[in-house]
């Protein structure tokens, strides 16, 4: 096992567990304390523009869910409830919409992400079937992609999640659902796909069953990292945070590699009352007549890992669930920062409005934050309290009015 500077000495028995995995599969494990190196620092954001809330009536959002950033500063908010990107050029004013709700071409009839493609177009991400539709900067049609096939006679169904794309590199999240005669398997994924919609490595995969005459639904057992718990770096490696109940990445050569894994000494956020009534609600499948004869099993702690990306620097930013709760006044949220080599090396509180269990804040790229108000509840609203598969989905639920804020970031 390999020590980084500012990590904790950890006990004999915790170390030769560490020491055996690493040597098994060949990977130095880089074990972190819980303070950083260099200590905390607080950021401030500078408001430039924002958009939407109450007092807007010119626009129109439904539950903005994304937010990207090309080379000029123009602002893309995929909305998931409008089914369309909107764009905004750097002072705030509406340029055009990408996309829209449909089966027809530069068409999808859900989006669960979005992407700047290595041929430079805008991939919208269709999560049921899965499938990735292109469309230019202008919002003509580009072509598509498929990554799980164009055979619906192979049976199942092909769902995608998420997606990030470096360079030529696009790696994506998602499962393969089969069903039995009383049961569905679901094979989860987070893996690389070239141009043509192959498969070209695999980071991680997972199989989970559900067996529907003896319905139980664990959100320990089911968890799979595929939204929030993986990104994709600039150098191509990608880091994934593999537990739900531990603060854990492996880091990935572009290739499929397992390079690293990199620790760090938590202590979980313990659910209150509330916070577990609501991840119970979020488990329950929305339009299942049979809801009270499910047994669904949360868990009393909040997943370690909310969230991950990775800046140009290639530093790692990691949001705990610690990182959006009993905050100081004025920050959002704090972020833990590990360098390249794996090292802890300091955490950064974001300042500006918000509040980090209700809003949240994207970080585009290009030195820009996003804060999205209200985008708890709405993603909460959206997803009908928990459907987790296709059929579930209630593409019409009702989202409370938000509001979007541009915010330069502060050397």
């Amino acid at each position: 096992m390999t020590e980084r500077p500012g990590g904790a000495l950890i006990g004999a028995a915790l170390g030769l567990f560490f020491l055996h995995a690493a040597a098994l599969a060949d990977v130095p494990v880089f074990a972190n304390g819980d303070q950083p190196a260099e200590g905390r620092v607080t950021v401030q954001l500078e408001e430039m523009w924002r958009i939407g809330g109450e007092d807007d009536e010119e626009t129109l959002l439904g539950v903005v869910n994304q937010v990207l950033t090309d080379d000029g500063g123009n602002i893309y908010l995929l909305d998931i409830q409008l089914v369309e990107v909107q764009v905004f050029d750097p002072e705030g004013n509406y340029v055009r919409s990408l996309g829209k709700r449909g089966d027809g071409p530069g068409e999808v009839r859900n989006a669960f992400g979005a992407l700047f493609l290595p041929d430079g177009n805008l991939g919208l991400i269709q999560g049921f079937p899965g499938r990735i539709v292109k469309v230019d900067l202008e919002g003509l049609p580009a072509g598509e992609m498929r990554p799980g096939g164009d055979d619906p006679s192979a049976g199942g169904f092909f769902v995608l999640r998420s997606a990030a794309s470096v360079g030529n590199q696009l790696v994506l999240g998602g499962m393969k659902i089969t069903r039995g005669d009383n049961s569905r398997t679901a094979n989860h994924f987070i893996a690389a796909h070239g141009p043509d919609g192959l498969e070209t490595a695999r980071y991680m995969e997972k199989t989970t069953v559900r067996d529907f005459g003896r319905l139980e639904i664990s959100e320990k057992k089911e968890f799979f990292p595929v939204q929030g718990g993986w990104a994709l770096g600039q150098d191509g490696r990608v880091y994934v945070g593999p537990a739900r109940n531990e603060y854990k990445i492996d880091v990935y050569g572009p290739g499929g590699d397992h390079q690293n894994t990199i620790t760090r000494k938590y202590e979980s956020w313990k659910r209150t009352s509330a916070e577990t009534e609501r991840a119970r609600e979020l488990m329950m499948p929305y339009r299942r007549r049979n809801r009270n004869s499910i047994n669904i099993v949360v868990e009393p702690t909040e997943r370690d890992i909310l969230s991950m990306r990775v800046d140009p620097e290639g530093n790692l930013w990691v949001l705990p669930s610690r990182g959006t709760r009993e905050q100081e006044e004025g920050i959002h949220s704090t972020w833990d920062v590990f360098d390249s080599t794996g090292t802890f090396v300091r955490q950064v509180a974001f300042a500006c409005e918000g509040d980090g269990q209700k809003d949240t804040l994207f970080f585009p790229g290009g030195g820009l934050a996003v804060l999205v108000r209200e985008h708890a509840e709405a993603m909460f609203a959206f997803l009908g309290r928990g459907a987790d598969n296709p059929e579930d989905q209630d593409e019409d639920a009702e989202a409370r009015p938000l509001e979007v804020i541009c915010y330069k970031i502060l050397p």
